[in-house]
């Protein structure tokens, strides 16, 4: 489409096609101004009904030329027919051919339909105000009156800026309404779906459905096994397929030993980066700038993950959009056991990023606060989590501090996205604002790089998307419940550093054994959280 007026919805842009102008010199538009002090022609006047109503009144500018013309161009359209004709007054002024100052152009152009059913406009009444003699053709009209004529026949036959525009901001408000609803509907499936899951035991309700997944993952701990299953068939039972689910996408940081000097980590990085090629894991060998997978543009190929320089930590793997499918299980445990080979490690100071994607959520913003309420609803929970089992506590809330809880809940998704858009911040709505790729960002979690804790990581993520879609407009959550609250009611009852038991522990586990109801319909899916729950803390708080 052309350039000119927009109409813009969130990501919405239509652009409507003008007749395009160029200006007369400021100093023709001042005298013609000053020499225009007579009030303005009627328009347009109509043979069959002269008691036309007058309208208001548009400057067509050519270079040059300046011209008084009906703005209501739609309303000269509609009145004419094969049986009436419309007098259409006009005035206006042109420069002559010397350059040299300007003459006026004023009267009436006859505008009539042809055969062809276009409007014709014959501009037999129009005065020209050249004083010089010049040449006039057979009908007795010099050019200047053929000029006028020809203007306003253009801007007649253009189309029609009013209906053009309707038309556009219809196709916007279709547009829209098709996503809402394509939106509510996915969100009535979820809820069908929920409901139409075969019962699996609660962990609210059955404490020792929970205790026994905890104690499974302690026996695998004390065995030397990763204590967080992995799965590579079905590992979030739905919630990120291809067909029905969420795509997600990984940000995996890695860190080198203090042992290791400048060129030591030179030569891993680019052994990272080889092998990762040579596996058919990345397009390339070579190691990108910050956030090239992004400038390049996201896709879902399955040998698109990329090893980026980070500033913070050694270096980061970047993946492709991913889906629950093999190929994704298998290509994450093979990044993992290429950066460890290499002497990569997870550190205090590398993260994991989870992004989720949001499309679904649409322009309603009550699914947006949903999320975050969900989220800080469980927030203690979600740190706890979060922390990497393979250090003594989480790394600390500098990168991933928790959202701030708003006075009251946010009127649009743009309050949502500005209010919680930062890459120092739990959930990152950076990439969110009604675009078919909308996506949030779980940055709460700690590097690592054992494969079941960061499919965890993964399902955990997934489930609140999910569960904050199917739940929103419904029953109220828990209240919030802040980063360090269980690890400082410990400390007041003198149980920091005692094995709980009993009603305290059940209390204890309570918040978790809640979330992993909502947002897991799956056996599998609560007991791998469960694992993850063994092998943590609760948060410090700062």
């Amino acid at each position: 489409m052309g350039s000119g007026s927009r109409i813009e919805h969130q990501h919405h842009t239509v652009a409507v096609t003008r007749p395009s102008t160029e200006l007369a010199s400021e100093e023709a538009v001042a005298a013609l101004r000053n020499a225009l002090q007579r009030e303005r022609p009627a328009m347009p006047v109509i043979f069959e009904d002269p008691m036309a109503p007058h309208q208001r009144m548009d400057l067509i500018e050519r270079p040059g030329t300046m011209l008084w013309f009906p703005e209501s161009a739609d309303f000269v359209r509609q009145t004419v027919t094969d049986e009436r004709d419309a007098l259409v007054a006009v005035q206006g002024s042109t420069v002559p051919e010397s350059g040299s100052g300007f003459f006026l152009l004023d009267g009436e152009v006859r505008v009539s339909r042809d055969a062809d059913g276009h409007l014709a406009v014959t501009p037999g009444d129009v005065r020209c105000g050249l004083q010089e003699p010049h040449q006039r053709d057979e009908d007795g009209l010099c050019e200047h009156q053929r000029m006028v004529g020809q203007l306003v026949q253009d801007r007649l036959n253009a189309p029609s800026s009013t209906v053009t525009d309707r038309l556009a901001a219809q196709e916007v408000l279709d547009e829209v309404a098709a996503e809402h609803a394509a939106s509510v509907a996915e969100q009535e499936r979820l809820r069908a779906e929920h409901a139409a899951q075969p019962a699996a035991r609660s962990y609210s309700e059955d404490f020792d459905a929970f205790q026994e997944a905890y104690d499974q993952a302690q026996a695998r701990r004390r065995a030397g096994e990763p204590p967080v299953p992995y799965l590579t068939e079905n590992a979030t039972g739905g919630l990120g397929a291809r067909e029905g689910g969420r795509a997600f996408g990984l940000e995996l940081e890695f860190d080198f030993p203090p042992s290791m000097d400048y060129a030591q980590r030179q030569r891993a990085q680019q052994a990272i980066a080889r092998e990762m090629h040579e596996a058919g894991i990345a397009p390339d060998p070579h190691i990108h700038g910050w956030h090239a997978s992004a400038r390049a543009g996201y896709t879902d190929d399955a040998n698109a993950w990329r090893v980026e320089h980070d500033s913070t930590v050694a270096g980061e793997i970047v993946s492709p959009i991913l889906y629950d499918e093999p190929q994704t299980w298998n290509n994450l445990a093979r990044v993992c056991e290429i950066i460890q080979r290499n002497g990569g490690v997870a550190t205090a100071r590398t993260g994991g990023h989870v992004h989720v994607s949001v499309p679904d959520y649409d322009h309603t913003v009550e699914n947006h606060n949903r999320l975050l309420g969900t989220v800080g609803a469980y927030e203690d929970v979600l740190y706890r989590l979060a922390q990497n089992p393979a250090r003594r506590q989480h790394r600390g809330l500098r990168w991933c501090r928790p959202n701030r809880e708003p006075s009251a809940p946010y009127t649009s998704v743009a309050a949502v996205r500005s209010a919680n858009n930062s890459h120092g911040i739990g959930l990152n709505f950076q990439s969110v604002d009604g675009r078919s790729s909308d996506h949030a960002e779980f940055r709460m979690w700690d590097g690592s790089l054992e494969p079941g804790v960061i499919q965890a990581q993964v399902n955990v993520s997934l489930g609140l998307a999910n569960a904050a879609l199917r739940e929103a407009g419904t029953d109220p959550l828990p209240p919030r419940e802040p980063v360090g609250s269980q690890r400082a009611a410990l400390a007041r009852d003198g149980l920091s550093r005692r094995r709980l038991s009993g009603e305290r522990w059940q209390q204890s586990t309570a918040s978790f054994r809640s979330m992993v109801d909502r947002i897991f319909p799956r056996e599998e899916n609560r007991a791998q959280a469960a694992a993850l729950f063994a092998a943590t803390r609760w948060h410090r708080g700062s």
